[in-house]
């Protein structure tokens, strides 16, 4: 047999590299001669899924052969040989049920065409149960109308939390570019986008993508996307009008009410004592920012009594650029796993913008 071949096959019966066990007693030259190979799932392998199928092959090029009759299959010791397709050089069971989460055991038992009964064992880990992804919808601000250079552009994803989101925006059926989406809420990701005289879009697609947990899901917004460089050109005066010029709309101004954390994305570890909160909304408007946290206990979390829990609580006001900031002094307890809960709602005139949430945890 040459190397190739070999090493192509998992050999059952080479005990010492593969740890597999043969039956007692059976440790005879001819017994360790009839092997078992090409086994699925692989030794000790990883992340299996639950609906995988059992298989392997007897290998009888050293001329013994395997009683057809004598081969019973167990899976985690339950007997599945009639469910199981068997010839005399194959074998294969695929589960009725999911197999369970974690280790599962495959024992082979037969005897070969000499009458000596052989018993092969393997393990291998199932993958644990796994949510699939789900997006809810995604909406953007430039559907009612276009954007022009100095707006930005804000793509909103709904779905699965703690996932890796972003926002793939086709322009004209020519090029794709990827807008990094950060979680501001569990589950609400936001994406956006400077709007200038370069990336203007006659037709424009924004499809959300989470990926997570081996999966990849995509949707697309409903209404299209147009950037459009006369969105904030200026009417031209009458001529029985004292001209006037409008300001063309500046980045901060357009920017959505909705506060952004820019200091930190959700699930943040914070390896200091005390933290600065920084983020940007609407130049103007008033953020009220609520911080608490929880004190890891074994069983899970508690709210700690001293403070209250409440670390911060107040409302800020962002500057001309939309940007605000918020200092967050340590716990009187700062140890290792204390669990942060930041909240931020902006109001701006007579709105009022959606909560945000970010949950921080304590080195």
């Amino acid at each position: 047999m040459n190397n190739k071949k070999f090493f192509a096959k998992n050999w059952l019966n080479l005990l010492v590299s593969t740890s597999l066990l043969l039956g007692t007693g059976m440790m005879t030259q001819t017994a360790l001669a009839q092997r078992v190979v090409d086994i699925n799932p692989g030794l000790d392998s990883q992340n299996v899924p639950p609906d995988t199928s059992i298989s392997g092959v007897f290998d009888t090029s050293n001329g013994t052969g395997v009683d057809v009759n004598s081969i019973k299959i167990f899976v985690n010791n339950a007997d599945v040989t009639k469910n199981s397709t068997i010839t005399k050089n194959f074998f294969s069971y695929r589960p009725t049920q999911p197999l369970k989460p974690g280790a599962n055991t495959v024992r082979l038992e037969y005897q070969n065409a000499s009458g000596q009964a052989q018993s092969v064992t393997w393990s291998f880990a199932v993958q644990p149960p796994q949510a699939a992804l789900k997006i809810t919808s995604v909406t953007h601000n430039a559907a009612s109308e276009s954007l022009g250079p100095g707006s930005t552009f804000l793509a909103t994803i709904n779905g699965t939390p703690n996932a890796k989101a972003s926002v793939l925006m086709v322009a004209d059926g020519k090029t794709v570019r990827t807008l990094p989406a950060q979680e501001v809420s569990p589950g609400v990701y936001v994406a956006t986008l400077n709007v200038n005289k370069n990336n203007l879009v006659n037709e424009g697609i924004a499809v959300g993508r989470l990926q997570g947990q081996n999966q990849t899901l995509y949707s697309a917004a409903s209404q299209g996307v147009t950037f459009s460089a006369s969105a904030t050109t200026a009417q031209a005066p009458s001529t029985n009008q004292t001209p006037t010029t409008k300001p063309p709309q500046t980045a901060a101004a357009s920017r959505p009410l909705l506060p952004v954390f820019t200091s930190h994305k959700n699930g943040d570890k914070i390896a200091t004592r005390g933290f600065t909160l920084a983020g940007r909304t609407q130049p103007g408007a008033n953020v009220q920012v609520t911080v608490s946290y929880k004190l890891p206990v074994v069983g899970g979390f508690i709210n700690i009594d001293v403070g209250g829990g409440t670390l911060v609580e107040k409302t800020v006001t962002s500057n001309n650029q939309g940007n605000f900031q918020v200092e967050v002094p340590p716990p009187s307890a700062s140890v290792s796993g204390i669990q942060y809960t930041v909240q931020a709602v902006a109001k701006n005139k007579q709105q009022t913008s959606q909560p945000v949430q970010l949950t921080l945890t304590q080195q």
